[in-house]
């Protein structure tokens, strides 16, 4: 099942009144959306890190920055996650999103789903309100209050770098030298330094992929990353504004490929955990 676990048609989309319809794109492709979608993964990732699986009573996070402010709260039964462009300066059509995460220990399934995901735009007084359910701009986002709602279940165990192959280890670090050069800045140092910790997540555990798979984790990390990124900062300053926004997209392919893979990983997990429940409950429930 798809991650947005929706069975409906394509062609039932263009019957939906416009609230109901996917946002299109061209009201999402622009510099100031991109900054504001990578801040709002960029502080999943940082809530996923401090997050306390243990509390029982709702945890909620609230983070102002570069005139960005993201909101979460997580509930027993719903994650609430929100954000708004609230520097009115930057952009001609300042953006609101609202997303209801339905989670995994209510919907009964292997992960939770986006019960609710709503983009409000203001073009120049004009509000327009979409849905983000379906949209690519907000996979990232998606994929993140997936792995979110796995830790909470505590599904996602801490990962030691120790257990890292010593060669794979020795590229993670050239890695890490290449994104601090200067001129791996911006929305390219923040996807630069997401794949690098979702490679410290994979890299301990490749054992639930396949060989293929495994080999793709393994050229991404010693040559396609590294190749793209000294690549891009051998051009001149002009050529490398040129080409910011395909490295930037060639980056976003990448994240969404690890995040597959992460995905497979956690199932794994999963399963191992249901089958040992479901064999002490054999032996000891009576």
């Amino acid at each position: 099942m798809g991650l947005f676990d929706s069975t409906e048609p394509q062609w039932l989309e263009k019957l939906l009144p416009p609230q109901f319809k996917t946002v299109e794109p061209s009201l999402l492709n622009d510099a100031s959306t991109t900054s504001f979608l990578s801040y709002a993964e960029q502080l999943l990732d940082e809530f996923i890190d401090k997050l306390n699986p243990t509390e029982n009573k709702p945890q909620k996070w609230k983070r102002t920055e570069r005139g960005f402010t993201v909101y979460l709260k997580i509930r027993r039964n719903l994650i609430l996650f929100s954000g708004y462009d609230s520097q009115k300066d930057r952009s001609s059509t300042p953006k609101k999103f609202f997303i209801q995460w339905e989670r995994q220990m209510v919907t009964k399934r292997d992960s939770g789903k986006c019960k609710q995901g709503t983009i409000l735009i203001n073009d120049r007084g004009r509000i327009i309100k979409r849905s983000i359910k379906r949209s690519p701009f907000f996979q990232g986002i998606f994929q993140r209050m997936k792995l979110l709602d796995h830790a909470l279940l505590g599904a996602i165990s801490p990962q030691g770098q120790e257990t890292i192959d010593p060669v794979l280890k020795e590229q993670l670090s050239q890695l890490e030298n290449i994104a601090s050069h200067a001129f791996v800045n911006g929305v390219i140092h923040s996807r630069t330094t997401r794949l690098i910790h979702l490679f410290r997540q994979i890299l301990p555990e490749l054992e639930p992929l396949d060989l293929e798979e495994r080999h793709v984790v393994k050229r991404m990390l010693s040559t396609e990353l590294p190749d793209l990124l000294t690549g891009y900062l051998s051009l001149s300053a002009e050529n490398r504004e040129l080409r910011h926004r395909d490295l930037f997209q060639a980056l976003c392919q990448m994240e969404l490929a690890l995040h597959q893979y992460l995905e497979k990983i956690e199932n794994n997990r999963l399963s191992k955990v249901d089958h040992l429940l479901k064999v002490n409950k054999m032996r000891y429930h009576k």
